[in-house]
C-alpha cells in the first residue's frame, strides 16, 4: 500500500510533493484506489482512473469521484474511516 495525496494537501503542506497523484503529480494503477475526501477534479482523476477498483468517501453525493467509483460511501471520512477500522478489526478477531 501507499499514501497518495491531492494538490491541495501537498499545497497546504500536509504531504510532500512525491505522494501527489494528478496531471501535476505521479500517476498510479493500483489495484485498489481509495480516494478519501477527495471530489475528484479533472488533474486529479488524470494521475489515478486507470486504478482497477475506485472507492469514495465524500460528503458530496454528486461530486466526480463519487460518480467515478465502483464504491461510493456518503458520509464524513472522520466517521466513515474510525468505522471502518473498528469492522476491520472485529472481522479479523
Amino acid at each position: 500500500a501507499a499514501v497518495g495525496a491531492s494538490r491541495a494537501a501537498v499545497d497546504s503542506g500536509w504531504i510532500p510533493y512525491k505522494h501527489q497523484v494528478g496531471i501535476t503529480g505521479r500517476s498510479v494503477r493500483p489495484r485498489l484506489y481509495m480516494a478519501c475526501g477527495i471530489s475528484g477534479q479533472i488533474q486529479h482523476m488524470g494521475g489515478m482512473k486507470s486504478s482497477d477498483v475506485i472507492v469514495a468517501i465524500n460528503t458530496d453525493a454528486d461530486c466526480p469521484m463519487m460518480k467515478a467509483a465502483n464504491y461510493a460511501v456518503q458520509g464524513d471520512l472522520y466517521k466513515v474511516i474510525p468505522a471502518l477500522i473498528n469492522a476491520i478489526k472485529q472481522a479479523r478477531g
